[in-house]
């Protein structure tokens, strides 16, 4: 009967413990499953182009891993390159701390440890040299919980392509940085702007 209890005691804290379950955020949201995130390349004060998923200044205020509970746990992470036209030199993940430079793979996987809060997914292109499109898939599995994030990042003209929301095509058209369209009047902060094609992100004050 002892055994049994424990052992049913043991269940009821493991199951306690997935169901507090996690979540992928992107600057202050919480994402869907499944969700999309596009980011077009901006331009450094040297010129240089780069796609990044948590900004320099202010990383957590990216794309995070956040667990809904105040245990920490332990998890796997694969991130797949699906298609890739945008020809960066710098490819690179970080997961948990842990970065790797993608090279000439297209899938790779970690083992990681997601704190009580949130841990930063970060993945950037760097030193974009032509006009293109990346898109990866990020699946991150604690437990028996899974959850997945797109990344698409854009430069250039991407006149009819599934990747953007619909009316991203042509003419003048504006998107928040989840990819979802807004109205232009009256924005402020950063936006992801269409302009006969032409893609950029920018700041309205």
């Amino acid at each position: 009967m002892k055994k049994c209890f424990t052992l049913c005691v043991g269940m009821l804290i493991a199951l306690t413990s997935w169901a507090q379950g996690f979540a992928f955020q992107y600057r202050g949201q919480i994402l869907p499953d499944g969700e999309t995130v596009i980011i077009a390349a901006e331009e450094s004060i040297f010129g240089d182009l780069a796609c990044e998923t948590n900004n320099a200044d202010n990383p957590a205020d990216g794309l995070v891993l956040r667990m809904l509970g105040s245990a920490a746990a332990s998890g796997t992470a694969t991130l797949q390159i699906t298609s890739n036209s945008l020809n960066p030199s710098g490819l690179q993940w970080c997961m948990g701390g842990a970065c790797t430079n993608f090279g000439n793979q297209t899938s790779l996987t970690k083992q990681f440890t997601a704190g009580g809060g949130v841990t930063l997914v970060q993945f950037d292109a760097t030193d974009i040299r032509s006009e293109g499109l990346l898109t990866a898939t990020l699946r991150a599995t604690i437990g028996l919980e899974s959850h997945t994030v797109n990344i698409h990042f854009v430069n250039g003209d991407y006149d009819g392509l599934r990747a953007l929301p619909q009316g991203a095509g042509s003419g003048k058209s504006c998107f928040d940085l989840q990819g979802r369209p807004v109205q232009r009047q009256q924005l402020r902060g950063l936006y992801i702007v269409n302009e006969g094609g032409h893609i950029r992100k920018k700041a309205f004050k």
